[in-house]
């Protein structure tokens, strides 16, 4: 776990480009780090090519709007996470109805 560690945007992207090369890492909380959209998005991009994460927490991470929309994407590829935990990151409406639409 990596909650309330301050990573912020840049350490999100950080682990996004680990996350695209590990095999072996099947859980993530990266809760109450304000990775941001950007942060988000990064995380998306990983979660397309990862086949080992099977649980990623993003509560309270501000992930945003973008970040919801983008990780929907990933979701309509990656078939490993079997649980994602967005509470209190920020994706509003659009965000809520792009993961609606990727989870049908």
């Amino acid at each position: 776990h990596l909650k309330f560690n301050n990573i912020g945007v840049e350490g999100g992207k950080a682990l996004a480009e680990a996350l695209k090369e590990n095999k072996s890492l099947t859980s993530l909380d990266l809760g109450y780090n304000n990775i941001g959209d950007e942060g988000g998005k990064a995380l998306a991009e990983a979660l397309k090519v990862n086949k080992s994460l099977t649980s990623l927490h993003l509560g309270s991470s501000n992930i945003g709007v973008e970040g919801g929309k983008a990780l929907a994407e990933a979701l309509k590829v990656n078939k490993s996470l079997t649980s994602l935990h967005l509470g209190s990151s920020n994706i509003g409406v659009e965000g809520g109805k792009a993961l609606a639409e990727a989870l049908k």
